[in-house]
């Protein structure tokens, strides 16, 4: 039986209780192991197959120079995330316009952030990895979001002022599904994309020719294709 002494005791040492719990802190969530990210490295475009867009309204043809995309993957088993950096040169085009218009301008493939998907990764040279003839491979579906940006524009060899921040207004979104190689030697896989290309805008010189330039340019259809080579896998690559 409590006493009227014990009594005020016993809700001293409750109330300190409580208090300490409440100002204890509290312990730190266990660490998270981090999230399996091997680097690689391909050659986008080579002299058997250079990286080419072709431009569906104008029925020609855009080659770049040598790209490359340098990235990581999440792993080494089953369907793991793949991301990674774009980086195309810029090139000088030439098309003909109207059927009868010769036209020219340099194009850059501005990337609108990394390129994401996924990989789902195979084993065997003599099974599933035979046409990339490695012992490892994978399935992928990536997309990179990019800006088609012109400039230094001539229309029958007379300048046509596009200003300096004439590109479609959205990106466009250009998806690579193909078996590649993840392990080196490896001989280059060609991979092809169709992709729509979205209306200009900010082509503003002397006057506004976006409207124009999406009339010529714009529309679905178009290809990409390239040779992916892989330059390295793991060590020697640099960290994403």
């Amino acid at each position: 039986m409590l006493t009227r002494f014990s009594l005020p005791l016993v809700l001293v040492l409750i109330a300190f209780s409580l208090g300490a719990a409440e100002a204890a802190p509290s312990e730190p969530a266990p660490p998270q192991a981090a999230a399996t990210q091997i680097p690689f490295g391909f050659t986008l475009g080579d002299a058997q197959q250079p990286t080419t867009s072709h431009v569906a309204k104008l029925g020609s043809d855009i080659a770049f120079p040598p790209g490359t995309f340098d990235g990581a993957l999440g792993g080494l088993t089953s369907t793991v995330p793949i991301t990674g950096k774009l980086a195309i040169p810029p090139t000088d085009g030439y098309f003909v316009a109207f059927r009868f218009m010769a036209t020219t301008g340099r194009v850059e493939i501005v990337p609108d952030g990394d390129a994401a998907g996924t990989a789902t990764v195979h084993t065997g040279k003599d099974k599933d990895c035979k046409a990339t003839q490695t012992n490892i491979c994978a399935d992928t579906d990536v997309t990179a979001k990019v800006f088609i940006k012109l400039s230094d524009v001539k229309v029958d060899g007379r300048p046509l002022d596009v200003g300096p921040d004439c590109r479609t207004a959205q990106p466009a979104a250009v998806t690579i599904k193909a078996l590649v190689p993840i392990s080196l030697p490896a001989p280059p896989v060609k991979v092809t994309s169709t992709f729509t290309t979205p209306a200009f805008a900010g082509c503003v010189g002397h006057e506004d020719v976006s409207r124009l330039l999406t009339g010529l340019v714009s529309g679905p259809g178009n290809t990409f294709v390239s040779n992916l080579t892989l330059r390295c896998f793991s060590t020697g690559c640099k960290q994403p």
